[in-house]
């Protein structure tokens, strides 16, 4: 497409979005709301999480972009939460791109605004379609620790219901599965429990590493020292039965006691059924703020977080079962 046709396009574009309401213009964002409040409010936000999200999980902020990025939003107290954002790839830089957001205004701005700035950001760093499990997980790490823990008793009945996705077949998924919900909740877990390990920007090259390697097994091994797949997913899975442990020395202890020795030399390295150990019903917590994985920095994003969720009161821990025992598709 000419310079002159994108051109077209954009002014096109910023014209039909002025028409459906109130517009409020950032340096890489133009936001379409109800009212001009609500438009200014959601551009600031998305310039914040863009410039504090990208720190937390690169180290250091974006480029503005090129092309601009369109958000429409509508807010009302009875719509459920969700987003969707759409942009391709060109050169190895995401294009095109275009942001829904729906929800409660509160849900709005602290879940489903943060989750698809993630995308973008994550898009924008590899130039390229992440494995959906990585892109997916990140993202609603962000979200509010109410949505998190909604996230963690869904993964408890995905796995006590025979819907987990064995490790295998889901770091080899590039397009969502039918049964999608599975994909959401267990890739976050998976990507709250390697960031227990190392923190966010370590994920970051251990998910660059795969991409690049193609061998999830050696990458996995080099970063986080599992022996492949098979291992990570078995010591995953005790960790989701002691209820999902958090803080940095209930992890470090973890890891010590549970990860499993490697195997032989001639051991599959792709992943199998859980053994029967994992499936015996066990007490769990209840999932808390993907915030408290590690220390951050007083003036982080994810420090303001948590210490807004203490302001208000929550969330409170609790004790949930797996019961019936635990098992992944294979």
């Amino acid at each position: 497409m000419s310079r002159d046709a994108r051109c077209f396009s954009m002014a096109l574009l910023v014209a039909c979005l002025l028409s459906m309401g109130a517009s409020y213009r950032t340096q890489n964002f133009i936001v379409t709301a109800d009212t001009p409040a609500l438009a200014r409010e959601i551009g600031d936000a998305a310039e914040r999480f863009r410039r504090d999200l990208a720190i937390e999980w690169l180290g250091h902020e974006l480029p503005p972009w090129t092309d601009i990025c369109p958000i429409t939003v509508q807010v009302a107290p009875h719509l459920g939460a969700g987003g969707a954002t759409s942009f391709y790839f060109s050169n190895g830089r995401p294009h095109g791109w275009r942001m829904t957001l729906q929800g409660c205004r509160e849900r709005v701005l602290d879940s489903v605004l943060p989750h698809e700035i993630t995308h973008t950001i994550f898009a924008t760093h590899f130039g390229r379609p992440l494995p959906r499990w990585a892109d997916e997980g990140a993202s609603t790490s962000v979200e509010h620790p109410s949505e998190l823990a909604k996230q963690h008793r869904l993964l408890l009945d995905f796995l006590s219901t025979g819907r987990g996705i064995a490790f295998n077949k889901m770091f080899a998924m590039r397009e969502y599965p039918r049964d999608i919900l599975p994909l959401y909740s267990q890739g976050y877990s998976l990507v709250k429990f390697l960031i227990a390990q190392g923190g966010r920007r370590k994920f970051v090259r251990y998910v660059g590493d795969g991409m690049n390697s193609g061998n999830w097994t050696a990458a996995t091994k080099r970063h986080y020292g599992y022996s492949n797949l098979s291992d990570l997913q078995q010591t995953w899975l005790s960790w989701v039965r002691q209820g999902s442990p958090v803080a940095p020395e209930a992890m470090l202890a973890f890891t010590r006691t549970s990860t499993s020795p490697n195997p032989p030399p001639d051991q599959p390295t792709t992943s199998s059924s859980p053994s029967t150990e994992v499936a015996s019903a066990a007490e769990h917590s209840a999932a808390t703020s993907s915030n408290t994985m590690f220390a951050h920095p007083d003036n982080s994003w994810y420090a303001r977080q948590r210490q807004k969720v203490h302001q208000e009161g929550g969330p409170r821990n609790g004790s949930l079962k797996v019961d019936p025992p635990v098992s992944l598709v294979r």
